[in-house]
């Protein structure tokens, strides 16, 4: 991988998927020292692995669950 598709490309190096999504900051690294860096979490579509890469990988917008319906007993 060149460095330009490694700025703009995303592979998993565990399972090679090439799909990933963005990951919630977690810590108080995540969310401010990351940044610093130009470091986001991503997740794998494939396997689920957490990564960090560049701002400039391109990623989809996090997949919220939906909200389950809840019975009520009558």
């Amino acid at each position: 991988m060149s460095f330009a598709e490694f700025l703009s490309r995303f592979q998993c190096p565990d399972c090679g998927g090439e799909v990933a999504y963005r990951s919630r900051r977690r810590t108080l690294t995540e969310r401010y020292v990351l940044p610093l860096f130009l470091l986001r979490p991503l997740r794998c579509g494939d396997c689920f692995r957490r990564i960090y890469r560049l701002v400039t990988v391109p990623a989809r917008p996090r997949e919220e669950p939906k909200p389950s319906a809840h019975r009520v007993a009558a």
